[in-house]
């Protein structure tokens, strides 16, 4: 790593911390600071050793971010991440009880009053939603009153940071967690509705002929394999949420459950009818083959990074035939 791209990584680090209306001019400023400061150490010519004693002499890059944040704040930088991973989990747990609840309801209802169930559903959760949401706020909020200023950011005062080890500009390894939080919520609904609703499974409602039965009986036996591949996927997005970012265990149980989603997939394709609509049959097949081969490229692909550091291009595939 050379000077210039350590100097990047840590500007982009601690915009990273920052909200987005400042995030670009205080970037540039701080690039400034760094590239003077660096300067005036070198006699012009840095080095990425002298480059790394500056940045530790300026500080952690959250520390840094700190120092742009308003000095009035319901909750201050320092408790800031971990309240909205906390408020996250909060939501998310909240939503699969909700869940579960409704589908209980539904289920000993025979699926009476639907509609007024997922009105009610719907209110409820929010109403839940807020409150706790609020609740966690001011528990922190309490925190950031008591015991803000003797707080210090998280595994600083234990060991000092290395600026080598400051992730890249574009890291793939980064997750944003609203969208995972809301993946999960998702995927814990569709967990729900496979299983609280089987009777539904791919049923659509045709006029006066009532519930019009879509899937095959053999085809609505995998749902505990559907089942078992979706919890697979929850557990793992879970643990990347907490963590913030992927990293190589992570990547490697990603793997493993690509693996047995692809083992699942191909289960679906080796009935002999998936629905009882010849046509719907040949078309999910016809899906099935092109989902089988791209998720065995995917993970082809994963794998070859894991092993060799880097991603897997048709190119870098033509040139280790050539070579």
């Amino acid at each position: 790593m050379d000077t210039n791209e350590m100097i990047d990584r840590y500007v982009n680090e601690v915009g990273q911390h920052l909200p987005r209306k400042m995030r670009a001019d205080i970037e540039m400023e701080l690039r400034s600071l760094l590239l003077d400061t660096l300067e005036e150490r070198s006699d012009g010519d840095p080095t990425p050793k002298i480059a790394a004693e500056v940045l530790r002499e300026f500080g952690h890059p959250e520390e840094i971010a700190a120092q742009y944040h308003a000095d009035e704040y319901l909750i201050g930088p320092k408790l800031f991440p971990t309240y909205k991973v906390v408020v996250m989990i909060t939501l998310v747990v909240i939503g699969v009880l909700h869940l579960v609840g409704l589908g209980f309801i539904l289920w000993q209802s025979a699926g009476e009053n639907f509609i007024d169930e997922i009105v009610s559903f719907v209110f409820s959760f929010f109403r839940t939603a807020v409150i706790n949401a609020g609740i966690v706020t001011l528990v922190f909020a309490m925190i950031e009153r008591v015991a803000g200023d003797s707080l210090d950011l998280p595994q600083k005062q234990e060991k000092t940071w290395d600026p080598f080890a400051l992730p890249p500009v574009k890291d793939p390894d980064r997750i944003n967690r609203g969208e995972f939080a809301v993946g999960i919520f998702f995927l814990v609904a569709f967990i729900a509705w496979l299983n609280f609703f089987p009777d539904w499974f791919g049923a659509g409602n045709i006029g006066e002929e009532g519930i019009f039965a879509l899937f095959t009986a053999e085809f609505i036996a995998l749902v505990p394999w559907f089942t078992a591949s979706l919890l697979l996927e929850l557990m793992l997005s879970t643990a990347v949420l907490i963590q913030g970012r992927w990293n190589r265990v992570t990547r490697w149980l990603e793997v493993g459950k690509d693996l047995f989603g692809l083992y699942v997939a191909y289960r679906v394709f080796s009935l002999e009818e998936i629905s009882i609509v010849p046509f719907f049959t040949w078309s999910a097949k016809a899906i099935l083959v092109i989902v089988l081969i791209i998720g065995a490229l995917e993970i082809i692909g994963k794998l070859y990074r894991l092993l060799f550091g880097r991603p897997f291009t048709p190119r870098t595939f033509i040139k280790s035939k050539l070579a």
